[in-house]
């Protein structure tokens, strides 16, 4: 079931301040009953460390970074797994490739990592944006400051299914899926759940812009009708989680649900920031199976507006464009 997780990979990328999101994973995967890894990925030596070295020289500097990186996580190991057990490994090279490897080989079911962006503000890095597009399973890029536990959890859901007949039911089981994570992160941490969706108000602005005539009458009706559509299917899904959740004790608040009309790639975010959240679930693609869109506009802008963590879902049946066999 979407949002329980069974089977965490924690990533390291560097040796150094890693205690807060070590035992941040370690809170989650306890409140989960979930498995750990806790994974160090360097990057290789650089390739002009050939020019410095002769190549047997090369090839044993990089075993012994490999070697020492692997003793080092060894004794962290050792001393982490006093609060919760874990096993450690260590790859060099690409790293966000390794990690996706790792994903695919060990099934794993969510990666949890620290935002690798020097600027606290900006959430994503280089190899967080790979992760956000190609992992196969949840990510989870957790803030550098705000590590600590949730308050607000929103959930980013796109209720729009005026698309291709093929790509409806993908989207409604993604919004169900973003939804489903949300709610079981916010049960686990006793946080508020927030539901936001921004129904697209260009349309609107076009027509008011005097590009082409139309009823005023008719537009607000227009307006009205997207907007009940959008309220009936929100609840809709509530209603699925709220049956799934049923039996389970504790439960969340009744979630809170913000129906915004604006323009998506700004108001999510804004929506967002309003509600003071700590964490926002979202899908990060934009249109399906069209080759190049993993990482939709939308998703893309409202991650540069935002200062929290991030969870991102693919939809069910996405396939990793790394070559996991390499």
């Amino acid at each position: 079931m979407k949002g329980q997780f069974s089977n965490i990979l924690c990533v390291l990328h560097d040796t150094h301040g890693q205690d807060v999101l070590v035992e941040r994973a370690m809170q989650i995967a306890n409140k989960h009953n979930a498995s750990l890894t806790i994974m160090l990925a360097l990057e290789a030596l650089p390739p002009n460390a050939r020019m410095i070295m002769q190549s047997f020289e090369y090839l044993e500097s990089d075993s012994s970074l490999t070697q020492s990186a692997q003793s080092w996580l060894d004794e962290q190991i050792a001393v982490w797994s006093k609060q919760y057990p874990a096993k450690g490994i260590v790859s060099t090279g690409h790293r966000f490739i390794n990690i996706i490897r790792q994903v695919v080989s060990a099934d794993h079911d969510l990666v949890i990592k620290l935002n690798e962006n020097d600027v606290v503000s900006k959430i994503t890095g280089s190899d967080d944006r790979h992760l956000l597009r190609k992992c196969p399973c949840p990510v989870w890029i957790m803030h550098k400051v705000r590590t600590t536990s949730l308050q607000n959890v929103v959930a980013a859901v796109d209720v729009n299914y005026h698309y291709p007949q093929h790509e409806v039911a993908i989207r409604k089981q993604l919004a169900l899926d973003i939804l489903n994570t949300a709610w079981r992160v916010a049960e686990a941490e006793n946080a508020s759940l927030h539901v936001v969706h921004v129904y697209d108000a260009v349309p609107e602005n076009i027509l008011r812009q005097g590009f082409i005539s139309v009823d005023e009458d008719a537009v607000q009706h227009d307006l009205s009708k997207i907007k009940l559509e959008r309220e009936e299917e929100v609840n809709r899904l509530l209603g699925l989680i709220a049956l799934d959740h049923n039996d389970e004790s504790p439960t969340i608040a009744e979630p809170a649900v913000h129906l915004v009309r604006g323009y998506p790639r700004r108001d999510i975010a804004a929506t967002a920031n309003a509600c003071n959240a700590d964490l926002i679930v979202m899908g990060t693609l934009s249109r399906l199976g069209v080759p190049g869109y993993i990482m939709g506009g939308t998703a893309e802008e409202t991650i540069e507006q935002i200062d929290c963590a991030v969870v991102g879902l693919k939809p069910d049946g996405f396939v990793t464009p790394v070559d996991v066999d390499g």
